[in-house]
Formats: structure tokens, C-alpha cells, sequence
């Protein structure tokens, strides 16, 4: 059988995000990280001050903002390199940094504020420090701990790895996997090693988080290859969630599953401000992150929507992270949801007056119903559904990569790939680089990086307008929340409270271990 070409070089450098342009800073060294699950009540505060009363999965997360559980709360956040930081109810942290050096490497400190929280730190060329009291909280290797801040001491307990913490004797403490350290919050020469960790109630939930995003990675396509980041999870969303297909002259690109002809990709979401960058598109979809903010939607008559990757993991705003994607071409009398202003400041020595934080938009026409892909054993697999293209059938394109253990600490995509993607910058690669997959027993396709990808070719029963088709915005319905969208479900915490341990059948240990409450 003869091997297929799957053109997956990003096709839209020179177009992209013509329209948009940031109100504030677009130094190469922000990032803007990703929530990626909420529950209950979770309040975000920008460092300006603008204040979100109740955060959603999708949200951006960028540099100085603070993240407030309630009493029902809790939230995820994911990293580019699979790395998680997790906050149980009543809990806070605040993201002090998130930039990348000049190397390219992400730098992230967190600085844990009160409660319960979790971290699972990948090192897969990013440095993370978690800041608590006196301390800091460093993983020399792929590392999961639990930090307790309720009470004093504080309750450091490592479950995987190894973690080094900084105290006020020089050479900090090491703490390895199964130990727990209690930390004196006033005195950082005052700490002492239980080698034991006294279960947590909330230790299955983030378990089952930590399942959950296996299920989301158990298989990828190539697609990702040629990002710069390839380890994101959020590439996982889509393998999962939907099907990679082989446009001719246009390369690799995506489709959700399950979704009718008449779906709209800006049917459900919000616009949230944000000062650096104005009004950023946050999706109400459960793969709602990348085709939001790196690429192009585009509409194929007789096809639907398709989006294709494009500067994903390198670009203006935070190395690849864009407040919006750009639509190229729309469908007849389709009018994408249009951008809102800033608040213009007033003259004179007066402050900006304070923006609507969050605008939700809730076009419900036509949009098809939220899928959850079929499993085939433990692995997911989104229904592979033929798509007509320019006469043509395409079939999606196979998962060809299956980690060893997937999730947030299991093996990345580089190296279960065995591909390298090129340096950050890179425009193109020579015409002889190819990387074979496995595509079945039997055969073999081969990934095929063009020298020079042109920008591709629109059907001839398309139009390719020069800039985004906005032309009006839609009726906005700010008191309405955008519909809860389905999602595979997962066993949530029994806690009769939060912070409530659970018993363990161990006498507790006298090394100054003790219980979250």
C-alpha cells in the first residue's frame, strides 16, 4: 500500500491574527497557562485587580493573577509540559511568574496562600518553585506533593519523587517519596520528617484527576509534531475529543466530533478581560484551549468547520498563546462573535473605569450536541467519521503514538514519539526530513515537512477575505452562564466537609505528620 503524505506543518505564519492586537504587553516572555477544570465556586484576580467572581475551564491564567477556592471549590491548571497545580476548597495561590528565559525553557513560581493544594511537576524543561511562608518548594525530578497550609506547621507530604526545600539552614531538606515534612510557618529553621504521609480525603480526587487526563493522553496522532509544544495536554483534548483529517493542499486539520453541519464554533463561550491583552475568547467547550488561541477556523462548504494548528507553542503573545484565533473564511451569512472595545480612559489624571469582566455568549442555534467519544478498552477514541472534501473522501487520521503511562507524570509525547520538533523560531525544515509512523501492521504513513509551506489554496467555491469576516457583534447575554458542556465523569471526593481526613489504618507517625483540617 502506498504511504500517505500528511502535510501537519503549520499553514498560516504570515496570516494569522491580523486583527487583534494587544492592549498592553506582548513581550515574547509572557505566558498564559490554562484552567482546566473548575467545580463550585473559584474567584480569579487579575494583578490589576479585575476581579472574575466565578472562574471557568478555558480560562487563561497569566502572570501575578490569584485563584480563590469557596467552600465548594476546586480547580485545576495546566502547564505546557503536562505539569498540574490543583487547589481544594477554601485554598488559594497566586502565579508569580510565568514567563520563559532566554533558553525558551517556561519559568512558573507559585506562591501557596492557605489551604489545601497539589502539584504535579514534569520536567520536561520547565523550572517550577511553589513558594509557602519561608520556604520554597523545588522538584529535582518528576515529583507529586500535597501541601497543607491550614494549619502551623505547615504539612509538606511528597507522594512521588523527590522534593528539596529550602529552609533557613543551608542546603534546605530533601524530602523523598512517602515522607512528609511539617514545616514551622514563623521559623524556617523549625521543621521536623515524619517518614509516613497520613492519607487526605482528598487524595482520590485528585487520583481521579490525575485518571481522567490518562484517559484524554492514552493515544495521539502526529499532528502535534511540529508544535513547539507538543506536550501540552491540551493537544490531548482534541485526540480525544475529535479527529484529525488530511486536507489536500492545506495539511493536517481538526474536526470535533459529533458536531452537525450547522455547529458553531463561537456558539457557547465568554469574552473575559483582560488588561494585557483586551478581550480574550474563553471557550465553553471541553477542547475549548488551542483552537482558540493559536491557528485558524476555517469553513469548507459541504465539509464544516475545520480548524488547523498554526504558530501553536511559538508567536507574539506568550510564545504562541493568542487572545483569539482567527476565523479565514466563514459560511453564508455567518458573523463570527465580534471583539468588545476596552473602555477607552477618561482624560486627565482619572482611572480606567472598570471594564465588565466577563461577557457570556450563548448562540445555541444550530449547534449540535457535545459527543463524548466511544472507549475502545481503556483508551479513547473519538468515532472515526469519513468527511467529504472537494469530492473526496478523508478518513481520519490513526492514532499512531501510545505512552506507556499517560498523564501528568507519565511519558511525554517527545519521547514516546521518539520525534525531536524543531527550535523555537523555526519557520521550515528541510525537504528531506520525514519521521515514519506506524499506521497498522501492515503499513506505514510517513509525515512529510515541506521545505517552504505555502499559504493553501481555498476551494474554488470558497472566498478567502483578507482579514477576519466580523462585522457585528451578536446579542450578548451577560446574565446567562454558557450552557455546562459534557465531559467524561470521574468518582468526586466523599468528604462529609472539606479538609476532613480520611482514617488510615496505620497508627499516625510521631515524626510531626499530622491531618488536614
Amino acid at each position: 500500500m502506498r504511504p500517505t503524505k500528511l502535510h501537519l506543518f503549520p499553514l498560516f505564519l504570515s496570516l494569522s491574527f491580523v486583527s487583534f492586537a494587544p492592549a498592553q504587553d506582548t513581550s515574547n516572555n509572557v505566558r498564559a497557562v490554562r484552567i482546566s477544570h473548575v467545580e463550585g465556586t473559584v474567584k480569579l484576580v487579575d494583578s490589576s485587580g479585575i476581579a472574575f467572581d466565578q472562574a471557568h475551564s478555558n480560562m487563561p491564567v497569566t502572570q501575578g493573577m490569584v485563584l480563590k477556592t469557596g467552600n465548594d471549590g476546586n480547580i485545576e491548571v495546566q502547564f505546557e509540559d503536562g505539569s498540574v497545580a490543583r487547589a481544594t476548597p477554601n485554598s488559594s495561590f497566586r502565579f508569580d511568574q510565568l514567563q520563559r528565559n532566554s533558553e525558551g525553557e517556561t519559568e512558573t513560581q507559585i506562591i501557596a496562600l492557605s489551604g489545601l493544594s497539589y502539584y504535579e511537576i514534569n520536567n520536561r524543561g520547565g523550572k517550577y518553585a511553589i513558594h509557602f511562608g519561608p520556604y520554597t518548594a523545588t522538584a529535582a525530578k518528576s515529583s507529586i506533593f500535597r501541601l497543607n497550609m491550614d494549619q502551623n506547621p505547615a504539612q509538606l507530604a511528597v507522594m512521588h519523587g523527590t522534593v528539596h526545600i529550602e529552609t533557613g539552614n543551608d542546603g534546605g531538606l530533601d524530602v523523598p517519596t512517602n515522607q512528609t515534612a511539617s514545616l514551622d510557618l514563623k521559623d524556617a529553621s523549625s521543621y521536623n520528617i515524619a517518614h509516613t504521609i497520613t492519607a487526605d480525603s482528598w487524595d482520590q480526587w485528585n487520583s481521579d484527576r490525575d485518571q481522567y487526563l490518562a484517559r484524554l493522553g492514552a493515544k495521539a496522532t502526529m499532528a502535534r509534531s511540529l508544535s513547539d509544544s507538543p506536550d501540552d495536554p491540551a493537544w490531548a483534548d482534541l485526540d480525544y475529543y475529535g479527529n484529525w483529517y488530511n486536507f489536500p493542499g492545506y495539511g493536517a486539520g481538526w474536526m470535533p466530533a459529533g458536531m452537525s453541519m450547522g455547529w458553531d464554533p463561537f456558539g457557547s463561550g465568554y469574552w473575559g478581560y483582560y488588561p494585557s491583552y483586551g478581550y480574550t475568547w474563553i471557550s465553553g467547550y471541553p477542547w475549548g484551549w488551542l483552537p482558540y488561541h493559536c491557528g485558524m477556523w476555517n469553513w469548507f462548504d459541504g465539509t464544516g468547520w475545520v480548524w488547523f494548528p498554526g504558530n501553536c507553542g511559538w508567536g507574539t503573545y506568550g510564545n504562541g498563546w493568542y487572545p483569539v484565533t482567527t476565523v479565514w473564511n466563514c459560511p453564508k451569512n455567518y458573523t463570527p462573535p465580534a471583539r468588545p472595545r476596552p473602555i477607552a480612559p477618561v482624560r486627565g489624571p482619572i482611572h480606567m473605569p472598570p471594564q465588565q469582566a466577563l461577557i457570556a455568549v450563548n448562540r445555541t442555534t444550530g449547534t449540535g450536541p457535545v459527543v463524548t467519544p466511544r472507549l475502545s478498552g481503556n483508551r479513547p477514541v473519538a468515532t472515526p467519521v469519513p468527511v467529504k472534501f472537494d469530492g473526496k473522501t478523508l478518513h481520519p487520521i490513526e492514532s499512531t503514538v501510545s505512552p506507556k503511562m499517560s498523564g501528568p507524570l507519565g511519558e511525554g509525547f517527545r519521547v514516546a514519539s521518539g520525534y525531536v520538533p524543531p527550535r523555537s523560531g523555526a519557520i521550515a525544515a528541510p525537504r528531506s526530513t520525514a519521521l515514519p509512523i506506524s499506521a497498522g501492521p501492515n503499513r506505514t504513513e510517513t509525515v512529510i515537512v515541506p521545505r517552504n509551506t505555502p499559504i493553501p489554496v481555498a476551494p474554488r467555491s470558497t472566498a478567502v477575505p483578507s482579514m477576519p469576516h466580523i462585522s457585528a457583534p451578536p446579542a450578548f447575554h451577560p446574565s446567562e452562564a454558557a450552557p455546562r458542556m459534557s465531559a467524561p465523569s470521574y468518582s468526586a471526593p466523599p468528604p462529609p466537609a472539606p479538609h476532613i481526613s480520611a482514617p488510615v489504618s496505620a497508627a499516625p507517625s510521631t515524626g510531626g505528620a499530622s491531618t488536614h483540617h
